[in-house]
């Protein structure tokens, strides 16, 4: 996610400093998304650099820079606002990485990989879950729909550890019986 259209966004709400975007960047995601503020200080400069925000006026209250977007910046928020997200699904998360290498080692575990991840998608869910009900309560009907797709992203990680495991155990009495595991010739054999 870009980082650089959310300041743009909002920027385009009202003039901030620094220390501003940080936090209502953070408060537009219900508080589950961190930015530091190198990162914001750094959007900023280059937002400025490419002539996207100004100085709103001299320097603030403490010495603080307020920004506001300009017509450059306007024009590019409104033309990423509508162009559909079209970035290729991503196949480098890190249990991905995790399920190639253990399958690759010696006594690769990889039953006991897909439990533990099952473990943390099922915790992820419930604390999705107890995110939409504040949410809710505080009447974000729009943070609400970020939350809902966040918790249908883990549902179908939940069936992607389904269907893993459904392909370990077609695959594995064959594996078993390559290896001389329980499934193997060797173990049924009585001479």
């Amino acid at each position: 996610m870009s980082v650089r259209y959310g300041i743009l966004g909002l920027l385009a709400q009202q003039p901030l400093h620094g220390y501003e975007v940080k936090t209502r960047f953070e408060s537009l995601f219900g508080g589950t998304w961190e930015v530091n503020f190198g990162q914001v200080y750094t959007t900023l400069q280059r937002l400025e650099r490419d002539g996207l925000v100004e100085p709103a006026d001299g320097r603030g209250d403490r010495a603080k820079l307020t920004y506001r977007l300009t017509g450059a910046g306007r024009a590019a928020l409104e033309r990423w606002l509508v162009q559909p997200e079209a970035e290729p699904q991503q196949l480098r998360e890190e249990i991905h990485l995790k399920l190639l290498l253990t399958g690759r080692l010696a006594n690769g575990n990889l039953r006991g990989l897909l439990a533990g991840q099952r473990h943390v998608y099922l915790q992820r869910l419930k604390d999705l879950a107890a995110l939409e009900r504040r949410a809710r309560q505080d009447g974000r009907d729009d943070l609400v729909l970020v939350i809902k797709s966040a918790m249908l992203h883990t549902e179908a990680d939940l069936k992607w550890i389904d269907v893993c495991e459904d392909e370990l155990g077609e695959h594995g009495d064959h594996a078993d019986s390559q290896k001389g595991g329980p499934g193997s010739e060797a173990a049924h054999r009585t001479d």
